[in-house]
């Protein structure tokens, strides 16, 4: 799987979540997730990481982004749109052997 399209993944779903919240903003792969000057809380983390991770089972790509794994790192997968997909991608190749 492409990047990109990992990306565009990451932007619908925070999109999506930025919607049904009544947050306007411009999403882009410099957009921060997660942290002081993010749109996100807690809850809205877990939202937009079970909306990605749903539409990556679909694709049938079973993927679990709130795992020890991504806990341990130095540096959080969740910090940015980038990192994020970062994260997914390798993911995937894992998985995918």
């Amino acid at each position: 799987m492409e990047r990109k399209k990992i990306e565009e993944v990451v932007i619908t779903a925070f999109n999506d979540y930025l919607e049904t919240q009544g947050i306007e903003g411009e999403v882009t792969s410099d957009t921060i997730l997660f942290g002081t000057d993010a749109e996100l809380d807690s809850m809205g983390l877990v939202n937009v990481v079970i909306d990605i991770e749903s539409h990556f089972q679909d694709q049938g790509y079973d993927i679990a982004l709130a795992s020890d794994r991504a806990m341990s790192r130095k540096n959080s997968p969740f910090q940015t749109v980038t990192t994020l997909a970062d994260f997914i991608l390798e993911l995937i190749e894992e998985a995918s052997g």
